[in-house]
């Protein structure tokens, strides 16, 4: 069904200072530029962090959770994004055709997406 788990989403309140520490000391490269946050790419593989630009507070020691994406083939991504509408589950939020953001059950934030 998905391509696999891609990325987690975090949230921070110092972009440059979180990319200094993953990429300087931690060794992660920055996988692509995206306006108000960073995405790097774990070092061997292909998995992602997202931190994501905040100026709201948040609570650190609940560990400033965002989101996690599940990553599918476009036509997958079609049929799951169906599945989604046809069991009533709200959708909280779009990007450009290419991604939906539900909650599961749990209220955690889920971002089915393919590209």
């Amino acid at each position: 069904m998905s391509r696999g788990l891609r990325h987690l989403a975090l949230k921070t309140r110092d972009l440059e200072r979180t990319a200094r520490f993953y990429i300087d000391i931690l060794g992660l490269k920055t996988a692509f530029p995206h306006d108000g946050m960073i995405f790097l790419e774990t070092p061997g593989g292909h998995d992602l962090l997202n931190f994501v630009g905040t100026r709201a507070r948040f609570d650190t020691a609940a560990g400033g959770f965002d989101h996690f994406g599940l990553h599918f083939s476009r036509a997958e991504w079609k049929k799951v994004c169906a599945r989604v509408k046809k069991a009533g589950v709200r959708v909280r939020g779009r990007r450009a055709g290419a991604a939906i953001y539900i909650e599961d059950p749990n209220g955690y934030t889920v971002e089915l997406y393919c590209d």
